[in-house]
């Protein structure tokens, strides 16, 4: 399988990333806040805050059933 091409200035999105330290910290009862409030704007019953790196991606928040 062909990998497709990396996103222009991925390499600064990622060490952006890695510089908050916020992917393997517990996660903040604020994001549940964001979840909330842009679950009302939009009306969707399900919202989320995920981080994504090279490999992994982080729920940080969720409201409403995570993917499997």
């Amino acid at each position: 399988m062909t990998e497709p091409p990396r996103p222009f200035r991925e390499s600064e999105r990622l060490a952006a990333l890695e510089a908050t330290g916020m992917l393997d910290a517990p996660n903040d009862p604020v994001y549940g806040s964001f979840v909330q409030l842009a679950a009302r704007i939009c009306e969707v019953p399900i919202a989320l805050v995920t981080l994504i790196d090279e490999r992994t991606q982080w729920f940080k928040a969720n409201l409403g059933p995570l993917p499997q």
